[in-house]
């Protein structure tokens, strides 16, 4: 890709009629990234088998681990039988599973606590909401079922008079009956926790997981049926209280030769509980269940590939006329360094090089070796003379007696470089492209991926150009860099920490920038910290706002410890921001190198006087902090130097 490449195209231009047809086109290709926006027929058109798929299928629990937007809900609806349905046909002999969705809904759940009732009440309140609602959507299934392939035989009633009577409920022999009464049941139940506390009391309750034990093993009557386990696939876990979430452990601890089984989605956070109603009887992985975290999969069977599906059947789904006859890799190509340097304004760096070493007198030989490097090498002993505070010519000595040496310096720190080639200039400073940078970029979240190639091809749509041509390296970089912003932006409207985690990413990225900018004093590409603690007084609340940041996105967690994203657990495990954020703020997206952050400081950055503590945290690693905000970021002078 050459410097032509990035200049707007006015031959062939798309005429405006066009462009906006297109432009909604895209809009219901790529704009819809959440799965709980879209009707079951356009969630399984567009459906993608994941890598970790067949780890979820047979009667072990799972639980599905990943931020949002990993894909939680999209596995989870097409394990259930509206998703099998419509993935694999009516025939359940051909199906991974047999179940139904429930997704916990935080204004839902939270309401069962408080009111002057025990913990202890609410929790055998709690258990037969769970009855009634595993049942009703057993009840779904049963329906859907007689429906496509006729009505179920029973050839022992008694099987379903026992789930009558585990629910308290007297009379109903048949299943449409007993369905109705256990609407009923439920509706009852929501009312109570609407109306004063006395309506609680005089509920008729249910013992945990006995009805849905009983109704399952009335439907394995039908010969059809025989044998199956019904999975029930449980989402938002995280939404639950720790009492209630103990509800389900329980369930989960007993899977046994009952008929059912559980897949469960939660986010990755620390305060998930693993006991049970049962004293001493914890959930351990793997005796009792499986635990998926759905980055790590992806990662490991690479997500790239995963993602280039995904999107290649949404490119798929646009009209013909309008639709590439390419893949989505070849509409985001890549930007090779050298190329990169160009567009950045290397060739004006290399000239105030090699003026240096004209001033610093060095001789005819050296400047023919300089004028013969590539662009990147001749930039980068500028870069090497500036980070380790020597002369140029000094540096360029060194690269002429050991060119070996040379060569793997400007390999290891070429990336770097392209931080610096527009320190305090205008306009774009470093280029986000291609599609194995969006894919790194969105650490295995789909809906990432997706917002980037959407606001990418909107982007370059809206300057006239056809998807029969690449997408400029300008154009995904201003695509990354709003997207960055968006996720930013989402973060402020969480409730509870927004302000902190909005102050404390806004910090981070501004450090980060800097450093990225500013080679001196300090290992390149640092992106990365952990928290070294101060006093014990600071653990717990370093340790709550971390697990704020992991569960909604702000950061990633890692360490040596396999289970550490998904344990949530922060003694020795590095964080890093989000890469999404990295094209915002300017700094790189690979995951390299560690600095410490003192707990105090980091407690400091979530706080009002977060400015401050950037400057604090920039003085003790760059000699002087002189770097002029990216215009990007111009939103938040307030911020930054109000």
């Amino acid at each position: 890709m050459d410097d032509a490449s990035e200049e707007k195209m006015t031959d062939h231009a798309l005429p405006d009629s066009r462009i906006e047809s297109l432009q909604k086109e895209l809009s219901l290709a790529f704009g819809q990234v959440r799965t709980e926006h879209l009707a079951s027929e356009e969630l399984f058109e567009i459906f993608s088998t994941p890598v970790y798929w067949s780890q979820l299928v047979g009667k072990r629990p799972c639980m599905l681990i990943g931020g949002r937007g990993t894909g939680k809900t999209t596995t989870l609806r097409g394990l259930a039988y509206e998703g099998q349905s419509k993935l694999v046909g009516s025939d359940i002999n051909e199906w991974t599973a047999v179940g139904a969705y429930w997704r916990f809904e935080s204004n839902v759940v939270t309401a069962f606590r408080g009111r002057r009732v025990s913990e202890e009440t609410w929790t055998h309140i709690f258990s037969h909401y769970v009855n009634l609602q595993l049942v009703l959507k057993l009840f779904e299934f049963v329906k859907w079922f007689e429906n496509n392939s006729g009505p179920i035989n029973f050839p022992d009633g008694d099987a379903l008079a026992l789930t009558s009577i585990s629910l308290n409920i007297d009379g109903p022999q048949n299943l449409e009956s007993l369905r109705k009464r256990v609407g009923y049941e439920l509706a009852k139940l929501e009312a109570g926790l609407n109306s004063i506390s006395r309506a609680l009391g005089q509920l008729s309750l249910s013992s945990l997981g006995k009805p849905v034990e009983y109704l399952v093993k009335a439907l394995r009557q039908d010969v059809r049926l025989d044998g199956f386990t019904f999975t029930f696939c449980l989402d938002e876990f995280e939404n639950l209280q720790p009492y209630q979430q103990r509800v389900i452990n329980t369930l989960i601890k007993h899977v046994g030769d009952g008929g059912y089984t559980f897949k469960i989605g939660t986010r990755n956070v620390s305060e998930r509980e693993r006991t049970t109603l049962a004293e001493n009887q914890p959930l351990h992985d793997p005796a009792d269940y499986t635990t998926i975290d759905i980055v790590d999969h992806l990662k490991e069977q690479s997500f790239a590939s995963f993602a280039e599906k995904v999107c290649d059947g949404r490119l798929s789904r646009l009209p013909v006329g309008f639709r590439p006859e390419v893949s989505i890799t070849h509409l985001l190509p890549e930007l090779l360094e050298e190329q990169e340097a160009i567009l950045l304004g290397g060739e004006w760096q290399r000239e105030v090089v090699r003026n240096r070493l004209v001033q610093q007198k060095a001789p005819d030989s050296q400047l023919e070796h300089f004028d013969s490097m590539r662009l990147v090498s001749a930039c980068m002993i500028g870069y090497w003379a500036e980070a380790q505070n020597s002369r140029e010519i000094d540096v360029l000595d060194d690269a002429i007696r050991d060119p070996r040496k040379w060569m793997t310096r400007t390999r290891n720190h070429s990336y770097s470089l392209l931080f610096t080639l527009r320190k305090g200039k205008r306009g774009t400073r470093k280029y986000y492209s291609g599609w194995s940078t969006f894919a790194q970029i969105s650490d295995g979240n789909i809906r990432y991926v997706l917002r980037l190639v959407y606001e990418a091809l909107l982007i370059h749509v809206s300057g006239g150009h056809s998807l029969d041509k690449a997408v400029a390296a300008g154009d995904q970089t201003a695509a990354a860099s709003r997207v960055g912003q968006m996720a930013l932006r989402e973060l402020e409207g969480l409730s509870e920490r927004g302000a902190q985690l909005v102050r404390l990413n806004l910090g981070l990225g501004r450090i980060f920038q800097v450093m990225a900018a500013e080679p001196q004093g300090h290992a390149p590409e640092v992106n990365q910290f952990r928290i070294s603690y101060n006093s014990d007084t600071d653990m717990d609340e370093v340790r709550s706002v971390l697990s704020a940041a992991v569960m909604h996105g702000a950061l990633i967690s890692f360490a040596g410890d396999k289970n550490a994203r998904s344990s949530g657990e922060t003694k020795d495990v590095d964080f890093q921001m989000h890469p999404i954020f990295s094209p915002y703020f300017e700094f790189s997206h690979r995951r390299k190198r560690r600095m410490t952050l003192g707990s105090g400081d980091f407690l400091s950055l979530t706080s009002k006087n977060s400015r401050r503590t950037i400057q604090k945290v920039l003085s003790r690693r760059i000699p002087v902090v002189d770097s002029a905000l990216p215009e990007q970021l111009s939103i938040y002078d307030g911020f930054f130097n109000g």
